[in-house]
C-alpha cells in the first residue's frame, strides 16, 4: 500500500486484554500472548512515527478483541472518509470512535444497507481503485465506494473464499507496481490496471506492505519476496507480525491512514 508525501497521519487502535478471542478463520491460528501482540504492536506505530506519521490511538475496546483492525471500518479520499458497514456484523459495534476520531479533521459519509465493505477489501492504484468482493463485501459494498470516489475509477476483482481481504493478499509496493501471489487474482483485472510482481504462494502474508516513498514496511520472514523488493530498489523495514497473523491480521489492517 503506498502513500503519498501528502498523507501524515494515522488512526491506530490499542490491543484489548480480549484479543485472544479474535477472529481467526482464514491464514491465522489464534492469538496466544497478549503481551507479545502489544510488543508487536508497539513497535508498528514506533515505526509509522519514524516515518514522520502523526499517530492516534484509540484506547482498545475489550467488547471487541478485532479492534485494532481499523483498517476495516473507514476508506478515507482527501477530505472525506466513508464510514463502511463490515461484513463482520460483530464488528460494527467498534465503528463509533474511530468515526469520532475521523470526524476531528475528516467529513464523514455513513454507508447504507444492504450494502457491506471492509476496508481491507479496498486498494488505491493511482487515480483508480480496485475493490474485492469477499466475504466481507458485497456488490452493493462496491457500489457505494464507486458513488463515494466518483468519478475515479474502481474495479471490482472476486477474492476467492479461503482468502480474506484483498489486501491480505495484494496491495502496491511502488507507483504503477502491485504485489500479489502466484496462484490467486488471475483473472487479468490487476494486470489490466499495473505491473503485478508475482512472489510464490506460500508467502502470499508478505504481500501486505506500507510504502513511504523506497522504504517498505515488509512482515518479517517472507524471504523470497523481500529479495523481489530489494530487487526493485526498495529498502525494506521488518516488523514481525506473529501474533497479528494469528488473528487473520496484516501490516495494513493496523491503520486509517489520513
Amino acid at each position: 500500500m503506498r502513500h503519498s508525501e501528502a498523507i501524515a497521519r494515522a488512526i491506530v487502535r490499542g490491543v484489548p486484554n480480549s484479543y485472544l478471542q479474535a477472529t481467526a478463520r482464514y491464514f491465522g491460528s489464534g492469538p496466544t500472548d497478549v503481551s507479545d501482540a502489544r510488543r508487536q504492536h508497539s513497535a508498528y506505530i514506533a515505526a509509522l512515527r519514524g516515518f514522520d506519521i502523526d499517530v492516534t490511538e484509540l484506547v482498545p475496546d475489550e467488547e471487541h478483541p478485532d479492534c485494532i483492525f481499523v483498517e476495516d471500518l473507514a476508506v478515507v479520499l482527501d477530505d472525506r472518509a466513508l464510514l463502511t458497514r463490515s461484513g463482520h456484523a460483530a464488528r460494527r459495534g467498534e465503528q463509533p470512535a474511530v468515526a469520532a476520531a475521523l470526524g476531528n479533521d475528516l467529513d464523514l459519509v455513513e454507508m447504507e444497507m444492504p450494502g457491506t465493505l471492509d476496508g481491507g477489501d479496498v486498494l488505491r492504484i493511482g487515480d483508480c481503485f480496485v475493490v474485492g468482493l469477499s466475504t466481507r463485501t458485497n456488490l452493493a459494498g462496491a457500489q457505494a465506494l464507486r458513488d463515494f470516489v466518483a468519478p475515479l475509477l474502481v474495479h471490482e476483482i472476486a477474492i476467492p473464499d479461503d482468502h480474506l481481504h484483498l489486501k491480505s493478499i495484494c496491495t502496491s509496493p511502488g507507483e504503477g507496481l502491485l504485489l500479489a501471489p502466484e496462484h490467486a487474482l488471475l483473472d487479468g483485472t490487476l494486470e489490466n490496471i499495473a505491473e503485478v510482481i508475482r512472489v510464490p504462494a506460500a508467502e502470499t502474508y508478505g504481500c501486505n506492505v506500507i510504502v513511504f516513498g523506497n522504504k517498505v514496511l515488509v512482515a518479517m520472514g517472507y524471504p523470497v519476496t523481500h529479495s523481489i523488493l530489494e530487487q526493485h530498489g526498495f529498502q525494506l523495514h521488518p516488523l514481525e507480525m506473529s501474533q497479528i497473523r494469528a488473528a487473520d491480521g496484516s501490516l495494513t489492517c493496523l491503520s486509517i491512514f489520513y
